[in-house]
């Protein structure tokens, strides 16, 4: 991720928060914890309605849903040969626009963003931290994404934590218009969970029914090989602010963010050789490496006797492609 960004993000935040009491979004952002732990079933995103809650969401959740989008960006960027040719955005549930500050911060070469989000009070705080992307046509569309959608298509369309909230219906319904609007990538993001991989599963197998072509982080377009109590995710290391610590009451300089991506494109690319589905377990002189791969899932055990390759799997972390 662009360290002098995220730096950026950080002061864009503190900057919102001025002149709020530290102890009541701290309170807020406990809510919001119980929130999306699924603690609380009354809870969900229409919770978020009081300027506090908002303000909790931003300091508390924004840097790890920056996080998750930066990472799946930088796969696409990988997978596609670069990100030169995206050039506007379409965000789906888009929130405070954390989709298009994840877009500049990893260089796409952004000239129009279209973000459609219900919550007034988000798009209010989402004008403010875009203000600056001057060099961006940015439209704002207050609209629950459930109703009909009316949008130009997008090079790059982005649904991130939204879609996994609605009734399976309107999930496949919305991906069907989401794919219409897509000239060339449609991301998909949602929480490392096994209920939202679940649904995630079903948009996957429906969007290549029609012919989308999966990029990442499959190395294949099967049916998914994972038994069902089982689900695929990815972790990213956000580094926390001092303001981030402070509203999360946290004594750890860091958080993990476990999430789950899809990414599909309208043209073939060369897909990833195999993918890391676990943090590799590495013991005395050996590597044990649970891997995605073209002919389903394989445990790969490499040891020191082949030297090339154990120097090579001493590198690799979760998520990573991996080639034999």
């Amino acid at each position: 991720m662009n360290e002098s960004y995220i730096k950026l993000l950080n002061f864009k935040i503190e900057s919102l928060l001025k002149g709020h009491s530290l102890k009541d979004i701290s309170r807020e952002r406990e809510q919001l914890t119980k929130l999306y732990r699924g603690n609380d079933s009354k809870m969900n995103l229409n919770s978020l309605s009081s300027e506090q809650q908002r303000l909790a969401y931003i300091a508390s959740r924004l840097p790890a849903t920056y996080a998750a989008i930066s990472h799946t960006l930088v796969e696409l960027a990988r997978r596609s040969g670069g990100g030169e040719t995206i050039s506007s955005l379409l965000d789906i549930g888009a929130g405070p626009g954390t989709a298009l500050l994840a877009s500049i911060g990893a260089s796409l070469p952004l000239q129009r963003a279209t973000m459609i989000e219900r919550d007034p009070g988000f798009i209010s705080i989402g004008k403010k931290l875009t203000e600056d992307l001057a060099e961006v046509d940015k439209k704002w569309i207050c609209q629950d994404i459930t109703q009909e959608l009316k949008v130009a298509s997008h090079d790059l369309v982005i649904a991130s934590y939204s879609l996994n909230e609605l009734k399976e219906q309107d999930r496949l319904k919305i991906m069907d218009k989401l794919w219409e609007y897509t000239n060339k990538f449609l991301v998909i993001i949602e929480p490392g969970k096994k209920i939202a991989f679940e649904s995630l599963k079903q948009l996957r197998q429906s969007l290549l029914l029609k012919g989308a072509h999966l990029i990442a982080p499959c190395p294949h377009s099967n049916f998914c090989p994972l038994p069902e109590n089982d689900w695929c995710h990815f972790s990213v290391r956000i580094e926390r602010s001092s303001l981030h610590r402070k509203t999360k009451d946290a004594t750890l300089n860091y958080e993990d963010e476990k999430f789950s991506y899809f990414i599909f494109s309208k043209d073939k690319f060369q897909g990833c050789h195999s993918r890391v589905l676990r943090r590799p377990f590495k013991g005395e002189g050996f590597i044990k490496i649970q891997l995605c791969t073209a002919d389903g899932i394989e445990l790969k055990t490499v040891t020191k006797k082949n030297k090339a390759q154990y120097v090579y799997s001493r590198k690799i972390e979760w998520s990573d492609e991996y080639l034999d």
